[in-house]
């Protein structure tokens, strides 16, 4: 018996982390290599990896809520597309992001909520889609390239993808132990995979603007169906994406990579362990 949990553990831990970090490596050398914009797709790929380990009933065309996902990452890079070659109308620009933002947020969230009406499936969309835009918008921001930042603050760039590494870290746990171990393993292939790419972007000094633009669409999708699909409660879902929002805020007022990332994981630390107590199970209290 103990053998069998043992071996349980270590597949789910190779799914959840191991083999998305692995996929995210490789795929984002390969595509950094053939086209240095194209490296995010190097988390997208370890999503997808680790979706399809993790989600053995993954069908294409999708059928069920989760299934979306691989819709999303497509819809994801996209809205990277079209934030780089829309560059002479904001308005445009924007518009068409909020747009297809939207539509990934209906596609994931509509299967569990078309049972209360289409007009529900749009209110979440729509204010999924503002609360995404806002970080998209926050998280830009212009400095020196990193070959001229010294020491570690070459981390500089790159803190938009470390914080919402942080933010899934911390959150898988409480998802997991809350409502949902499947929501939770795909954060956890979320932050794995971002660790990988953020590895390789590291060693090839790779930066790209609106790099974390598909990111924060699927981990704003992960942090929404915690609650739509899996019943995590309001409160906790509203606190672990409200976190986000700490490393572009941070961002703005230090521009330090250090101070940003220190202060993203102290908070989610603590919205984590709130949240634990929040939505941990009552009967193993006593």
């Amino acid at each position: 018996m103990y053998e069998e949990a043992s071996n349980s553990n270590l597949i789910m831990l190779l799914h959840t982390a191991i083999y998305p970090f692995i996929a995210a490596l490789i795929v984002s050398f390969i595509t950094g290599k053939l086209l240095r914009t194209s490296s995010f797709l190097g988390y997208l790929g370890g999503f997808i990896v680790g979706l399809s380990l993790i989600h053995s009933g993954l069908s294409l065309p999708p059928k069920q809520a989760i299934d979306y996902y691989s819709i999303s990452a497509l819809i994801g890079t996209f809205v990277f597309i079209s934030l780089h070659l829309i560059s002479n109308s904001t308005a445009l620009k924007y518009g068409l992001c909020a747009l297809l933002t939207g539509l990934s947020f209906y596609l994931l969230l509509n299967p569990v909520l078309k049972h209360s009406g289409l007009h529900m499936s749009l209110i979440w969309s729509v204010a999924c889609a503002v609360a995404t835009l806002m970080y998209i918008a926050l998280s830009q921001q212009t400095g020196p390239n990193s070959t001229e930042r010294k020491g570690l603050e070459k981390l500089e760039p790159h803190t938009p993808m470390i914080g919402l590494m942080i933010v899934a870290g911390s959150a898988a746990p409480v998802i997991s132990i809350g409502g949902s171990l499947l929501i939770g393993q795909l954060l956890g292939a979320f932050a794995a995979a971002s660790a990988g790419y953020l590895l390789v972007s590291l060693i090839t000094s790779n930066q790209q603007a609106f790099s974390s633009t598909p990111a924060i669409i699927l981990l704003a999708g992960l942090i929404s169906q915690s609650h739509v699909l899996a019943d995590i409660p309001l409160s906790v879902m509203t606190l672990i994406a409200a976190s986000c929002f700490v490393t572009p805020i941070v961002r703005h007022l230090t521009q330090k990579a250090i101070p940003t990332i220190l202060c993203q994981a102290i908070l989610s630390i603590i919205v984590s362990g709130f949240c634990l107590w929040l939505v941990w199970p009552e009967s193993s209290l006593y």
